[in-house]
């Protein structure tokens, strides 16, 4: 009985000082990275600094999901507040919409210019801005006419 106790302690004390990690590969600050989990395509790009995140989700279940995330605060789909990217000075508002011809155009427009913009910067409706990575984009999201573009709208999809 005293072995197995001092095993289970040993055990308990052995994962408590093992350090947690995010995960490498995905959502590096100052750079674009994609993924791929449970039948979900994920895109990522991280702030210099950390404090905010564009992820975009596409399966073949759903129309393609956008999220920013600045300081802990979600934006866009079903979200408190919308956001627009403004792409190389290029505007583009509420790029995650894709519930019409015209916005699910305005999202495949918004998808290759970020693939090749050197300027992505994220504007939220309450005024708050943050500058998103470009580095890594064009390897990250698949380019619309690529076999591999998985996102679909809720008029296209690939």
């Amino acid at each position: 009985m005293k072995l197995a106790t001092a095993m289970a302690v040993s055990c308990v004390i052995g994962l408590a000082a093992m350090p947690v990690t995010a995960n490498a590969y995905f959502g590096e600050p100052g750079t674009w990275a994609s993924g791929w989990g449970q039948g979900t395509a994920e895109y990522m790009a991280v702030s210099s600094d950390g404090s905010a995140e564009l992820y975009i989700a596409c399966n073949d279940e759903n129309p393609v999901s956008m999220t920013l995330t600045i300081d802990g605060i979600a934006y866009g789909n079903d979200r408190q507040g919308e956001f627009n990217l403004v792409l190389d000075g290029y505007e583009i508002s509420i790029p995650h919409f894709t519930n019409s011809r015209a916005h699910a155009e305005g999202f495949l427009y918004a998808w290759e210019r970020m693939r090749k913009a050197t300027s992505i910067i994220a504007v939220t409706d309450d005024g708050k801005r943050v500058e998103l990575p470009s580095r890594g984009s064009a390897a990250a999201l698949p380019s619309v006419d690529s076999p591999a573009m998985g996102c679909k709208t809720q008029f296209y999809s690939f």
